[in-house]
């Protein structure tokens, strides 16, 4: 494992449930106390686990593993992911796959001719949800489709802003961290391959004029902020403000300076088959105005899904008859299990992922076209992957 967070450990989880014998073998991460600290919590399988201060210094060893689970941050992706292709190992890949174009095409020519030895983390489209929804787009249900309407209203937004994830340098921005999983369920959905993308967002609410590195507990307007430790527990939700901190006493200043992470962001993208798609996504909403899914219209029936519920509803528009159903349970629905099992089955040579990198580096080279585009104002080409 190159980077043991928090998600990279719920990976292993996961496959862990699938094959109770599977063991981390190395881990390269240079947090040395907390590495051992996830390990004595994920089981007693690991407790040899070799730990190396660089990826460099764990791959020169490669002969001993059976693949690669990169978990490092956003930035560290597609670098990690070369040193894995030099060495040949089946690889997970956290998503994005990577934040510049640069990257893409690095990736692309590393792994040519491997894509599928790489399992690209894309629970989404695993969800059984999801995957009833495809099923029925792609029987025919529907009749001729011509437009696909997607929102993500997430309710845990203030991770952008309060935590690590609020570094633009370190994600890419939140086309990349969050439209790259839509994106991909949307290709999907088209069933055709994106011709470009025309995009916009805005700052409305948070960044600001305060310091960069201010943090709560050194803010004299504490009492006044909505975005304070006090004010947040006082209505009993921090907005995803703590979210993946063991610290839920203090965090960065939301309203500082140097955000450049968009509050919303929408997107319009053309597909060759014609068909377009709508996108947005909000991060403001919470509770309840959750809403994670798309509306696929077609000219016999039109669907609906939303992943907070997990619920689809098809209205058939001849008979007037609507059809609703409810399914997936577990991390993100369901959808990290599957995932997991797809890239076991890659280790042990059965098949290849049904997200490779080729998903991967499409979702990302539209999510740089939608960034590209929101900045300039012009409508981009996907470049070819």
């Amino acid at each position: 494992m190159i980077g043991l967070g928090h998600r990279a450990a719920a990976m292993m989880g996961s496959m862990q449930e699938l094959d109770p014998g599977l063991s981390v073998g190395a881990v390269a991460d240079p947090d040395v106390r907390s590495v051992r600290r996830r390990l004595s919590l994920m089981g007693p399988n690991h407790e040899g686990a070799r730990i190396y201060p660089s990826a460099d210094s764990m791959l020169e060893d490669a002969s001993d593993y059976d693949g690669v689970v990169i978990g490092t941050r956003c930035h560290l992706h597609t670098r990690m992911a070369l040193k894995v292709a030099a060495a040949g190992l089946p690889l997970f890949l956290e998503k994005p796959v990577a934040i510049s174009l640069d990257e893409v095409a690095a990736l692309r020519e590393a792994f040519r001719g491997r894509e599928d030895e790489v399992v690209v983390s894309f629970p989404l489209r695993y969800m059984p949800l999801f995957s009833k929804v495809l099923e029925v787009v792609r029987s025919g249900a529907l009749g001729t489709i011509n437009q696909i309407q997607a929102v993500n209203n997430v309710p845990y937004g203030g991770v952008y802003f309060g935590q690590w994830y609020r570094d633009y340098d370190e994600t890419g921005g939140l086309w990349l961290q969050k439209a790259t999983h839509d994106f991909d369920c949307i290709n999907l959905l088209a069933g055709s391959l994106p011709v470009g993308v025309a995009a916009m967002e805005s700052r409305r609410v948070y960044g600001g004029e305060k310091p960069q590195d201010l943090r709560c507990s050194a803010c004299g307007e504490t009492e006044t902020c909505p975005e304070s430790p006090i004010n947040l527990a006082r209505r009993g939700d921090d907005g995803g403000m703590y979210k993946g901190s063991e610290d839920r006493t203090d965090h960065w200043c939301a309203f500082s300076r140097e955000i450049q992470n968009h509050d919303a962001g929408s997107a319009l993208i053309m597909y060759e088959n014609g068909v377009h798609a709508s996108y947005s996504q909000n991060f403001l909403s919470r509770r309840a105005a959750y809403r994670r899914g798309a509306t696929v219209v077609g000219y016999e029936a039109t669907l609906e899904y939303d992943l907070a519920p997990t619920e689809m509803r098809l209205i058939h528009h001849r008979s007037g008859e609507v059809e609703r159903v409810q399914v997936g349970t577990g991390s993100h629905g369901g959808g990290d299990r599957i995932l997991a099992e797809g890239f076991l089955d890659v280790i042990k040579g059965r098949t290849g992922p049904n997200a490779s990198l080729r998903d991967g580096l499409l979702s990302a080279a539209m999510c740089l076209a939608a960034r590209e585009s929101a900045a300039t104002g012009t409508f981009q080409p996907v470049s070819s992957v």
